[in-house]
């Protein structure tokens, strides 16, 4: 079997084959710079977010505002949609508290998407009167809920289910919402497909409006809101078996490419070709669950590693096919050899580079 001649001192398969590598590892650097730049928010972004009201930590309660007790009791969660930032809840809510004030006439379901389909209802009439002087109100709630999930970590991913309650008139020197912790909890039975749930936190904040809407007679901006958070993460099975499994057998088969005798030249040519565009598949269908992005995900990351992995191999072959000669056996065993050690340092570096992408994003 005869091998490709050089093309001429000026385009030699050696010189074709740097030339590829060194575009190659720029338009990584390009791409992985233009990613991490586009996941910091601009000066511009940041004001209009400042502008629009943000919710800050509560501090020690006014002393002439009414303490609500707040709490949550979760059924189940279901039809999460990363792509609309929606998730449906269904559960039940109640508020405790003292005095004349009615804070469930004036309760806000802050995230809720769909008013017409947030279906809540008060399990009494009125609020029952308790032994010790407070008034409870019980109620059911099923609705669809806005929640803005960060995919950057995906499949490795945490998100929290969030339901945000807040006081529509009464500011945060009438009326204050605080948890109730040891009753807020979700039923032994439920569950995310898909998802493993790992608990449900409560948080006490405040939404200020850096505004009076209109009410010159206002004494503040900012209303009492309490946020219940359900955290979950992604089945870690959906990783390891159904994302990286196929990659690293892809991998493997184009690292046998450098264990074939050198000689074999149109094999150990197309063996690297096929694993690159079967890379290209398996990314475009590992992304399927999730919307488009702007910046990369961990799993586009760890594409990025394989393909660096790949054109090396590529590279490898190429360079392999200009060194070796008809009947040069030394060049041959030069040529295996280098092939070896080749393969080894692409491993070992392909694996450490994964996991060290992992451990970051777990």
């Amino acid at each position: 079997m005869k091998f490709l001649p050089s093309a001429g001192k000026g385009f030699s398969p050696r010189k074709i084959a740097g030339l590829l590598l060194v575009l190659f590892a720029g338009s990584m650097v390009l791409g992985l710079s233009g990613c991490a730049s586009s996941s910091e928010p601009t000066s511009t972004q940041t004001s209009a977010f400042e502008a629009s009201g943000v919710y800050t930590p509560a501090g020690e309660p006014a002393a002439t505002a009414t303490q609500v007790a707040v709490g949550l009791y979760g059924i189940n969660a279901y039809e999460i949609d990363t792509a609309a930032n929606t998730f449906y809840f269904k559960g039940y809510l109640w508020l405790r508290w003292k005095g004349d004030i009615d804070p469930v006439s004036t309760l806000e379901f802050a995230n809720s998407v769909e008013e017409w389909g947030l279906m809540v209802t008060n399990l009494t009439e009125k609020p029952v009167d308790l032994p010790n002087g407070e008034h409870l109100q019980q109620m059911r709630v099923q609705g669809r809920f806005f929640e803005p999930f960060n995919l950057a970590n995906y499949p490795l991913d945490h998100q929290n289910l969030q339901i945000t309650l807040e006081d529509t008139v009464n500011d945060n020197t009438k009326v204050v919402y605080v948890p109730d912790t040891k009753q807020t909890t979700i039923d032994s039975k439920f569950q995310v497909p898909g998802w493993t749930v790992e608990g449900i936190q409560t948080n006490m904040v405040n939404h200020n409006y850096v505004s009076n809407l209109g009410d010159s007679s206002a004494s503040s901006s900012d209303f009492s809101a309490m946020t219940f958070s359900i955290e979950i993460h992604r089945a870690q099975n959906l990783f390891w078996w159904k994302l990286l499994l196929p990659l690293v057998l892809v991998l493997i088969t184009n690292w046998l490419a450098l264990l074939l005798s050198p000689r074999y030249v149109e094999v150990r040519t197309a063996m690297p070709a096929t694993a690159l565009l079967t890379t290209v598949f398996l990314q475009q269908s590992s992304l399927d669950a999730i919307p488009q992005v702007s910046s990369l995900v961990l799993m586009d990351l760890i594409y990025v590693v394989a393909y660096a992995t790949i054109v090396l191999t590529f590279g490898q072959i190429i360079w392999d096919n200009h060194k070796l000669k008809d009947d040069d056996a030394k060049a041959q065993t030069k040529v295996v050899r280098i092939d070896r050690i080749s393969l080894i340092v692409q491993a070992v570096a392909t694996i450490a580079a994964i996991t060290a992408l992992v451990l970051l994003h777990s």
